[in-house]
């Protein structure tokens, strides 16, 4: 994978990029990544509604390597049963990296849903290791019945009243797991949410080769409409005519 900006023409490896990068601890909450793939006419889901149709292999190897940085994933309900998240899977040397840094082996996997509809049969919660079950965040009004349902296979934190108070959210999973790196993985609105809160540390978006049109969805779509968050670029890559920008919020 060759590097664009800030030196060009350097190949690098990009699980080594990404986990070297400076994530500095903001004070109370956990450092908050966002990584995203969109259009190049900004269309962050393929026409099916699946924002994995706009993925190749490289942009697969790059969702890997950010993916073993953060100690939690966490993504909206909707994203996860749209794009049938299973359980995070990492390779021996990522997992054994991780192990260096200090962290688990594996990132926890949270699931954003205020309602709670989300079906404790999905293969996420099936096939999760018994010692990393998933973390659903939620709020204190959710249905009772389905929270029982969901507790038997995920720890369920409530994080709110009539919303998931996302303040609250990072607080509790940076007391409860020791989460010091979060990485959000959307969807669109889940994302709007952490824009409006002022939360998003990083911004990491896979600019994929291929034009969609349509009614396709942007990265972040809901609350955060005209809430303007300036970013500053850290990294340009490229490889099989993706582009895979990394931005951070400006330290001044």
């Amino acid at each position: 994978m060759l590097v664009l900006w800030p030196t060009p023409g350097g190949e690098v490896d990009p699980a080594v990029a990404y986990a070297h990068d400076s994530r500095p601890e903001p004070a109370g909450r956990p450092w908050v990544m966002i990584n995203m793939i969109g259009s190049v006419d900004g269309g962050a889901t393929d026409p099916a509604g699946r924002s994995g149709g706009l993925g190749g292999p490289a942009d697969k190897q790059v969702f890997v390597a950010i993916r073993a940085v953060p100690d939690v994933i966490v993504a909206g309900a909707a994203t996860v049963a749209s794009e049938d998240y299973g359980p995070p899977r990492l390779s021996p040397a990522l997992r054994a990296a991780r192990r260096e840094r200090g962290q688990a082996e594996l990132p926890r996997l949270a699931v954003v849903t205020a309602s709670l509809r989300i079906d404790p049969d999905r293969r996420l919660f099936r096939e999760a290791d018994p010692g990393s079950r998933p973390l659903i965040l939620t709020t204190a009004g959710a249905d009772a019945g389905r929270r029982r349902a969901l507790e038997a296979v995920a720890d369920v934190i409530a994080v709110g009243d009539g919303r998931v108070d996302w303040r609250r959210a990072l607080g509790a999973l940076r007391s409860a797991v020791g989460a010091r790196v979060v990485l959000c993985e959307g969807g669109p609105s889940t994302n709007a949410q952490l824009v409006v809160e002022d939360l998003v540390d990083e911004l990491c978006l896979t600019l994929a080769p291929a034009l969609v049109g349509g009614a396709a969805p942007r990265i972040v779509r809901g609350a955060a409409a005209g809430h303007l968050v300036p970013l500053g670029l850290e990294r340009v890559l490229t490889a099989d005519g993706y582009l895979f920008l990394r931005y951070v919020r400006p330290t001044d």
